[in-house]
């Protein structure tokens, strides 16, 4: 039999009874207006809640969280035993949702709810919250693509590596800091370093070369995943290096810009003084001399 007008509206202001509870109403008033064995469809990590008592839950949870929870409906809409409209919900998240603590945060999030209705009253209730601008807003996730670590971590590592991976010696850190798929761009190598096993032997080689170095970080600056760090190493060249016997003297400026995710070093390009360094050794003349 075909729903007469007057059956739609009831529907839509049965509708607006429920809105009116989100909006701070007594939550008891959804006994007479929501069946009893009423399914709660959400998404994930939401899911789907079986029974009155379980919505009524569900609205009880999130008034903890957002105590002063405002509710508005928009374009609601009826027809046959449908009701469906969008909404915004506001509040201050000044208490503890779903394991997310108290932020002070204040947040507007969309919602899509569907009703649908039987003798009156709501036996089905399909919700689409915007739960990602939710947590985003309160700062439980981050955007896709943002660095996993802070600027001033990813600063942090640069200097672990100039300070205590190559000044220290300390090999053991490379292949925690260090993703497997490395690759390092240096001037003053005719190939790129590959992996954490190569960066331990260059590691070594300038060591063996130069056992004192103390590579000083005169500048470190970041931005998102990236840093830059300027050095200048000192030392006594003691061994081989670059084809250049030992000399017993080396200083040196570098340039090191480092690409970091999850805690790792992923990629670097070092651009180093090379012709100073090979000029301070007696390797090679200045031109024109």
């Amino acid at each position: 039999m075909p729903q007469t007008q007057d059956q739609r509206e009831a529907n839509k202001r049965t509708a607006h009874r429920v809105y009116d509870v989100w909006d701070g109403g007594d939550i008891e008033v959804l006994d007479d207006i929501i069946a009893e064995d009423v399914v709660f469809r959400g998404p994930e990590p939401v899911g789907t809640a079986h029974g009155r008592e379980a919505y009524k839950d569900n609205l009880r949870m999130i008034r903890a969280g957002f105590p002063d929870l405002s509710f508005t409906a928009h374009n609601v809409v009826a027809e046959g035993d449908t009701v469906m409209a969008n909404c915004t919900f506001g509040g201050t998240h000044n208490g503890e949702l779903m394991g997310i603590e108290p932020t002070g945060t204040s947040v507007e999030v969309r919602w899509f709810g569907s009703y649908r209705f039987d003798d009156g009253k709501l036996v089905e209730v399909t919700g689409l919250p915007d739960l990602f601008g939710a947590f985003l807003q309160v700062g439980a996730i981050d955007p896709p693509g943002s660095p996993s670590t802070t600027e001033a971590e990813n600063k942090e590592l640069a200097r672990t590596f100039a300070q205590e991976i190559i000044s220290e010696g300390n090999l053991d850190l490379v292949d925690e800091l260090f993703a497997d798929d490395y690759v390092e761009y240096n001037s003053a190598l005719p190939e790129p370093i590959q992996g954490p096993e190569e960066v331990k032997e260059y590691v070594r080689t300038l060591r063996s070369a130069v056992p004192d170095i103390n590579c000083g970080v005169e500048d470190l600056i970041a931005e998102g995943d990236m840093v830059v760090r300027r050095d200048r190493a000192t030392g006594t060249h003691e061994g081989g290096f670059m084809g250049v016997e030992a000399t017993g003297k080396a200083v040196v400026e570098g340039h090191h810009i480092h690409r970091i995710e999850d805690g790792q070093f992923v990629e670097s390009w070092a651009q180093n003084d090379v012709m100073g360094l090979l000029m301070q050794l007696g390797a090679v003349e200045p031109p024109g001399e």
